[in-house]
């Protein structure tokens, strides 16, 4: 096992927009919202490279990152707010006041720096350290957090916690993005494509959701709930990792290794006749190898293998809505599909189509079959079930504060969760890193599986 990584807090402050640029607010959650309303925190750890000393990090760095903190919070004061379920009020409420505030850690650490930015294999315990405490009381809950940590004249560590009922990856990026964006400029302001929107008279509830999943909440089983106390707003506990130890990977897909896996899935289904559209993207193809290469080093039993994926649906709704839309705008997709057909020789290939199908039935209507979205969250009887947070698209390695892009962005909320995450590639060149927490000789025949199977194709 590695060595606990050794975090010293330096201070622990609060950080709020500046006074009266913001007017008290609330917001209710809509049913996008409800359906994560007891899902731990989101949480990302970004590394910078940044050479210079503790005194710089601490008289320099520090007090720019505060400023531009509390001028980006203004335009998205919410996450300084809290989330709360009053008596009084149907469904849990994002309540903002004068003075609200976000909680940072600024920290040192003595850990190698270049072994927890790296691709291969580290103990999942050694990140941990470097993520912000975050509060979520049954009564009431933070909505983000934050710590920078400085690895002295190595590089720092930015990391983000934030609460998944109140924005999804899209937004919570952008947030990343524009306090990136006002660091380095120096500018306040945001350009119209980076600031959120808070209408929530966009979201049009016409099949009662809302309602359907409040019932389902206030009856989910929770070890703080009571009969008087089902509004608890406790999240429920990734599920414990059957392994002791758990090691952390990335693995990337070069723009020519999905070019590749295209073209060999596209041959294949020549030879099938079939003449349905296939979804072939970069997203589809990644999630249906490492999916197929998953369940192989896994060694599933069980009959039946399925995969959980979110479409966002702001460009999808009828009328759709602004991209920049705050809040979550997320509806939940499962495949599924037999064992032995995804560990077969064709499984990429299976797999591929089996997204396929799931994706053309959006163009029916993208909140078709919403009404069941928990039960999509959980394993049928007899199937192996993983998902995949993140996305390509967020661009998070565009996240340059002034001293660079990011040397490494890590998703530290799929550590035991049994999901893997998706970036885009840090050089831009269109490639993918896959993210994945596994124990350790699960992790070697995985990176084995993963390389072997590229050199096939």
């Amino acid at each position: 096992m590695a060595p606990p990584n050794s975090v010293k807090v330096l201070e622990l402050c609060r950080v709020a927009p500046p006074p009266d640029s913001v007017i008290q607010t609330s917001l209710p959650l809509t049913f996008f919202d409800l359906i994560w309303l007891r899902f731990p925190p989101t949480q990302r750890l970004f590394f910078y490279d940044y050479p210079h000393s503790k005194t710089h990090f601490t008289h320099s760095l520090i007090p720019k990152l505060k400023c531009s903190l509390s001028l980006t919070l203004q335009h998205f004061y919410p996450f300084a707010g809290s989330l709360t379920w009053p008596p009084e009020s149907e469904k849990p409420l994002i309540q903002y006041v004068d003075g609200d505030s976000i909680s940072l850690t600024i920290a040192e650490s003595d850990t190698d720096f270049y072994h927890l930015s790296g691709n291969h294999a580290r103990d999942i315990n050694e990140f941990h350290p470097l993520l912000p405490q975050f509060s979520i009381l049954d009564t009431i809950a933070a909505l983000l957090a934050l710590q920078v940590t400085v690895f002295s004249n190595c590089g720092l560590c930015i990391g983000i916690a934030t609460h998944h009922a109140v924005a999804d990856g899209r937004i919570a990026t952008m947030f990343m993005k524009s306090w990136a964006s006002i660091c380095r400029s120096g500018d306040s302001s945001l350009l119209p494509e980076c600031l959120p929107i808070y209408d929530r008279f966009l979201i049009k509830d016409t099949a009662g959701l809302g309602k359907i999943y409040l019932n389902e909440l206030v009856k989910e089983p929770n070890e703080s709930h009571t009969e008087s106390n089902n509004r608890s707003l406790v999240v429920m506990d990734p599920r414990a990792p059957p392994d002791t130890v758990k090691v952390k990977g990335t693995f990337e897909l070069s723009r020519s290794d999905v070019e590749r896996l295209r073209k060999w899935v596209l041959t294949r289904r020549e030879k099938d006749k079939q003449t349905l559209p296939l979804h072939a993207t970069t997203f589809v193809l990644t999630c249906a190898y490492v999916w197929v290469c998953l369940v192989r080093a896994e060694e599933i039993k069980k009959k039946k293998v399925g995969f959980r994926f979110s479409v966002d649906c702001r460009a999808r709704l009828d009328p759709p809505i602004p991209a920049t839309y705050f809040g979550n705008c997320l509806a939940g997709q499962k495949i599924s599909a037999e064992t032995c057909e995804i560990m077969g020789e064709d499984g990429v290939a299976i797999a591929v189509e089996a997204f396929s199908e799931t994706i053309r039935g959006l163009d029916s209507g993208v909140l078709r079959g919403m009404e069941e979205v928990f039960s999509i969250a959980q394993p049928e009887e007899q199937e192996w079930l993983i998902g995949v947070a993140g996305s390509t698209r967020f661009g998070v390695y565009g996240t340059d504060f002034g001293w660079g892009r990011p040397k490494k962005v890590e998703t530290s909320s799929i550590d035991n969760t049994g999901s893997i995450s998706l970036t885009e590639s840090r050089d831009g060149s269109g490639g993918v890193e896959v993210g994945l927490a596994l124990n350790k000789h699960k992790m070697e025949v995985f990176a084995s599986l993963f390389a072997t199977g590229l050199k096939c194709i």
